[in-house]
């Protein structure tokens, strides 16, 4: 049974938090896949395991400028007998010449070069005394194998450079192509599609008007969207508090987009008509409410499979919700399989002015000192400083502060 439905004419207790993000991420399901060029894919999500399908490097090569010797004359030097040895060729990288190397003679190679039949190693061109461009003399004892890159030693025929679920950043995308793959199959990018409501809310570049605010959140969220790797859409206007007017908004909004943020209308006054609406659209409530601050009336719904979300107005709150209970959905969305992000401990460093009780969401930052990381709480007008941005999960149990609490990286 739904847990917002009625037993005994009550309505149950809201959501925990992470029992809302679970709930939202179990509702969707990830994106359709494409087939892209490998310069278009920064970023994107692999939708499937990719796989080197030669050994890398597909020879034997040499690992740096010098001279290539062969079995017999290993042994020599090995025997403190310097050797006098002939150069036989000059091999650049992308030479295919492979004669096999002679006792008593020597290939200058250079760095990444394919080695020549029979060479055991290469002597450090720093290492040798030359007598001409034809001879040198060697005393330098090197090991077998030494400064050699034998066929494989990167990467074997069959290995993963690149996991299902795996976002795909630079030093992947290096690998991938050294494996030679052009085409890569990737999740496509969700498009979410953002609606502000509020009959006091202004477009920035409008004239202000008395008892109206300018319009922030759509900017908020919009940035959150596209750092998360996602495509935002825009509602073309602020929709007034008019329960047609939202349920029209909202009904288009989902046609056109993969997920909807609905900003404002989370309360229970006259005007805040978005559960309203949800309840028009006959849009099934996931849950109404989270046992977090801000969040307590927090709400998703799900309209023709599409995950609607509805946020506080207020921009703090929003991004702090954005973070903490959209982003996992949108990551999974985008076929991440780490959506949940990752939590971890850290100690705060300096307590939280009128910290409630219970679970309560803070914007913080973290700062070194002395070697160690600590979270240090911001208010608003603090969040500018270029210090690494956390969201902070404090749990006020008793009147004693929290020390250690759970905090995230804010990417931006």
């Amino acid at each position: 049974m739904n847990r917002l439905q009625l037993v005994n004419d009550q309505l149950l207790e809201p959501f925990d938090l992470d029992e809302a993000v679970s709930i939202s991420c179990d509702s969707i399901q990830a994106m359709d896949t494409e087939c892209m060029h490998i310069y278009d894919v920064y970023r994107r999500v692999a939708a499937d395991n990719i796989a080197s399908f030669i050994d890398i490097p597909n020879f034997d090569r040499s690992a740096m400028d010098g001279y290539a010797i062969g079995k017999t004359d290993l042994k020599r030097l090995q025997a403190r007998r310097p050797l006098r040895l002939r150069v036989a060729s000059i091999i650049g990288a992308g030479s295919i010449e492979n004669r096999p190397i002679k006792p008593g003679e020597t290939c200058r190679i250079m760095t990444g070069a394919l080695l020549p039949e029979g060479s055991v190693a290469v002597i450090k061109q720093e290492d040798v005394e030359i007598i001409n461009e034809n001879y040198i003399i060697v005393s330098f004892r090197p090991r077998r194998g030494e400064n050699i890159r034998r066929s494989g030693h990167e990467l074997r025929s069959g290995d993963i450079v690149a996991a299902r679920g795996q976002v795909l950043k630079s030093e992947i995308l290096e690998r991938i192509a050294a494996c030679g793959i052009e085409r890569i199959p990737v999740y496509k990018v969700p498009r979410v599609y953002i609606i502000d409501t509020g009959n006091e809310l202004l477009l920035p570049g409008s004239p202000i008007k008395k008892g109206c605010i300018y319009c922030s959140n759509r900017s908020l969220i919009a940035c959150k969207i596209t750092s998360s790797g996602a495509l935002p859409l825009l509602s073309p206007s602020v929709i007034n508090d008019d329960l047609q007017t939202i349920v029209t908004a909202i009904k288009m909004a989902a046609q056109v987009s993969d997920m909807v943020i609905v900003s404002g209308g989370t309360g229970n006054g006259l005007f805040d008509l978005v559960g309203n609406a949800f309840e028009y659209l006959n849009a099934p409530l996931l849950f109404k409410g989270i046992n977090v601050f801000p969040g307590k009336s927090t709400s998703a719904a799900l309209l023709n499979g599409k995950l609607v979300f509805n946020l506080s107005g207020s921009p703090s709150a929003a991004g702090m919700l954005f973070e903490a209970l959209v982003k996992p959905a949108l990551l999974k969305l985008k076929g991440e399989s780490l959506y949940k992000g990752d939590w971890f401990d850290i100690e705060l460093a300096s307590p939280i002015d009128h910290l409630k009780p219970g679970r309560s969401l803070h914007r913080g930052e973290m700062i070194i000192k002395q070697g160690r990381a600590y979270a240090l709480p911001v208010s608003r007008k603090d969040i500018n400083t270029g210090k690494i941005p956390l969201l902070l999960d404090i749990n006020k149990r008793s009147e004693k502060e929290a020390v250690i609490v759970k905090a995230k990286l804010i990417a931006d």
